[in-house]
């Protein structure tokens, strides 16, 4: 009598192996998972600068246009009086393109409004470029009636859109700090805190960037209040 086992009974004896194997690898990879801090869910990833103790937040993204000089526009608003970099200088200037059929566009006046009556008096402006050779006679109605008077509404010129880098569509809208260096640029709907915020700390530097030493206080600084509530 044979006292091989038989085939069924080998791989029996193999299947039964690797079943036990499976197990405790699973069981090892769990116990890994569960008492390694470098895998637990939402857990940082380890780094030699952590282990050192000197983590660094991200450094911030500066936009590739910050400190260019504005380009040399020389625009005339609606009763032909010209505007060019030199009227705005020593102020914080928002130039947003528009149209009267710009959708977004709409939306967006009633920020710049609100900017304009709460940070006017620290040196804030607002010039608002009609950018489709709409004229006077359509501009002057839809001003009027949105109560744009407070901002400097100006008319574009055909090559207004490339002395500002172009853009396919609007709105467009650059921020300009007080030595007429651009600040930012936001293509489309802006977001109103991120402008406001942007608006606050060119207001409190100076022409060389450093802290200014007159004006005001922002809303966000000490809570004062200021004309015009915000929304």
């Amino acid at each position: 009598m044979s006292l091989e086992p038989s085939s069924a009974s080998r791989e029996d004896a193999i299947s039964r192996t690797l079943l036990i194997l499976g197990l405790v690898l699973v069981a090892g990879a769990i116990l890994v998972y569960h008492f390694s801090p470098q895998f637990k869910p939402g857990a940082p990833a380890a780094s030699s600068a952590a282990a050192d103790g000197n983590v660094r937040p991200p450094a911030p993204v500066v936009p590739e246009i910050r400190g260019k000089p504005v380009a040399a526009f020389d625009l005339p608003d609606l009763a032909g009086k010209q505007y060019r970099p030199a009227d705005f200088k020593g102020k914080v200037l928002l130039v947003n393109f528009w149209a009267t059929w710009c959708a977004p566009c709409l939306l967006e006046i009633p920020w710049f409004l609100e900017f304009k009556e709460r940070y006017g008096p620290e040196g804030f402006e607002v010039l608002a470029v009609n950018i489709h050779d709409e004229g006077p006679k359509v501009i002057k109605p839809f001003v009027e009636k949105h109560k744009m008077e407070a901002l400097t509404v100006v008319i574009a010129e055909d090559k207004t859109a490339d002395l500002f880098g172009g853009f396919p569509g609007l709105p467009v809208t650059f921020i300009v700090d007080r030595d007429g260096n651009y600040y930012s640029k936001h293509m489309g709907l802006v977001s109103k805190e991120d402008i406001e915020e942007e608006i606050q700390t060119l207001l409190r530097q100076d022409s060389n960037g450093k802290p200014a030493t007159a004006g005001a206080e922002t809303t966000k600084q000490d809570g004062a209040s200021a004309p015009g509530p915000k929304s």
